[in-house]
């Protein structure tokens, strides 16, 4: 398939508006490394070349995949790049029988992206004898989690599709990133008043300077011992995300130093998708909001507060404020220029630093796929997310499920935060969770 004869033919434009999300997510690269990463464990071997048609596709089915941003001070937009066939944006590793499988995975979710000048998406395939190891990078620029997980299921569609039919060229969806008008649709305005930020909260211990060497610490919960761990919260009328926000929040606690117990709080963000009448947006990109949660931590055992914060987030599960306020941030991002954005979150940046307060985040991606996904013959095995690395004093908790085995992640700089204190609190929040059988 020849792409760029696929683009002229459907008229592609060369350049698309950034939304307000999209400049949002701009700023949000002073804050964090803007990698949201997936790992697909096959169970088998793909063809190299077909996933290579497959990525360009996806170009079509999906513009934004096939641009770059471009930082107009005032007006920035997607301008579309044709150097993405030289661009290594697909590699293969080959791994012998002595090589390490997971050192291989670590230094590839470690290793950096040039924001600016990458392609939105790369993926390397780590080829062991037998099986293939899928690496994937997506550029948070572009889209959130929800947006990623839309991705790899678009990205299997089109390389199964391409198996039965080698010319097969997919439709193309130039206007969906339309938020203005899928808000519209929704009945919500675009563009009220700004609400004032929230406060920053405590955070763990960090040495300040700049970040290098990226980490990531990754729990995994295997599916037999998570279905019945999920089945009992369940059976109690709990949550999943209660029972996660619950255990960090109390992971936290015993992590910070001379942090009153009250002053706890954590970012939760949320999927605005789900307020869409199908569930899901009509492009990729990102839609997310947050609910500020903010609990004691002194008094009461874990069921305790497990109990506490179903009660808070089931006062926020249909709070349609968390959309307005999504709306009306994406909408204050568009109407000022963007050099006058990049200095506001430049300066929040610096007062987060001489502050030493973020916010800890909780992100649960949700479910990777509700069904076993499958590239043609050769299917997902197991697959988890690995969420940005926050620049501290941010920290993100990233959390994703599939085939019923869910998978914790904090990403990371080892220059600024203390490894044994990332793997204390992670193995303190999975303790919590296991401990909860009752």
């Amino acid at each position: 398939m020849n792409v760029s004869e696929a683009n002229q033919n459907m008229a592609i434009p060369q350049r698309l508006p950034a939304n307000g999300s999209d400049r949002f997510n701009y700023m949000v690269s002073y804050l964090s490394d803007c990698q949201l990463q997936m790992v697909l464990e096959m169970d088998g071997q793909v063809n190299q070349q077909r996933l290579l048609q497959a990525m360009e596709a996806s170009t079509i089915a999906e513009p934004i995949i096939g641009c770059r941003f471009i930082k107009d001070p005032v007006r920035p937009n997607w301008e579309r790049r044709s150097d993405l066939a030289s661009s290594g944006w697909c590699s293969l590793q080959l791994l012998s029988e002595s090589d390490s499988v997971e050192k291989a995975i670590q230094e590839w979710l470690s290793s950096p992206i040039d924001i600016d000048a990458d392609a939105m998406v790369k993926i390397r395939i780590l080829r062991t004898s037998t099986k293939d190891i899928i690496c994937i990078k997506l550029n948070h620029l572009c889209s959130d989690g929800a947006g990623l997980i839309e991705y790899v299921h678009l990205l299997a569609s089109l390389y199964s599709e391409l198996a039965k039919n080698p010319r097969y060229v997919p439709e193309s969806n130039p206007e969906g990133r339309d938020q203005s008008r899928l808000f519209k649709e929704m009945g919500i305005p675009n563009g009220g008043m700004q609400q004032a930020p929230e406060p920053q909260g405590p955070t763990l211990p960090f040495t300040p300077g700049e970040p290098a060497k990226r980490r990531q610490a990754i729990r995994r919960i295997p599916r037999e011992e998570w279905l019945e761990l999920a089945q009992g919260f369940k059976q109690k009328g709990f949550t999943v995300n209660d029972v996660l926000l619950a255990g960090y929040m109390r992971a936290l606690y015993q992590q910070m130093k001379n942090v009153p117990a009250e002053q706890v709080k954590v970012m939760v963000t949320v999927n605005v998708r789900k307020f869409l009448p199908t569930g899901k947006a009509d492009a990729i990109y990102n839609l997310s909001g947050v609910v500020h949660a903010s609990m004691n931590q002194a008094a009461g055992t874990f069921a305790d507060k497990v109990k506490e914060v179903a009660e808070f987030m089931k006062s926020q599960r249909d709070n349609k404020e968390i959309l307005h306020d999504a709306v009306n941030t994406f909408a204050f991002v568009e109407n000022f220029e963007f050099q006058q954005t990049l200095k506001i979150i430049q300066d929040v940046r610096k007062q987060i630093v001489a502050d030493g307060n973020s916010t800890p985040i909780l992100s649960n991606f949700g479910m990777i796929g509700t069904s076993q996904i499958a590239f043609d013959d050769v299917k997902v095995a197991g697959a988890y997310i690995v969420s940005p690395a926050y620049y501290a004093p941010g920290l993100m908790l990233g959390v994703s499920t599939y085939q019923d085995c869910i998978t914790l992640n904090i990403s990371f700089f080892e220059s600024n935060t203390d490894i044994g204190l990332i793997e204390k609190l992670l193995d303190t929040m999975v303790e919590e969770i296991k401990s909860y059988r009752e």
